[in-house]
C-alpha cells in the first residue's frame, strides 16, 4: 500500500490542531498565538467599533505591530 491508503478522506483537509507532531506544545507558545489572534482581530474592527471599545485606529495598528 502507498501513501494514498494511509490518509483518512474525512480528515484529510480538516487536519487537527495542534498537529500530531505537537501534541504538547508548551503553553508561552499557545499564549502567544492567542495574543497575535487577538491582534489581528482587533486591526481588522472598523472605527466605530474601536471607539465603542475606547481605542483609536493608531492605538489598534501599533499594537497589532507588536511580536511580544
Amino acid at each position: 500500500m502507498g501513501v494514498q491508503a494511509d490518509i483518512n478522506p474525512s480528515t484529510a483537509f480538516y487536519p487537527r490542531f495542534p498537529p500530531e507532531a505537537m501534541r504538547r506544545p508548551p503553553s508561552w507558545l499557545l499564549r502567544w498565538l492567542d495574543r497575535q489572534r487577538q491582534r489581528a482581530a482587533l486591526v481588522d474592527l472598523d472605527d466605530r467599533l474601536l471607539s465603542d471599545i475606547g481605542v483609536s485606529r493608531a492605538a489598534a495598528e501599533t499594537e497589532a505591530r507588536r511580536w511580544d
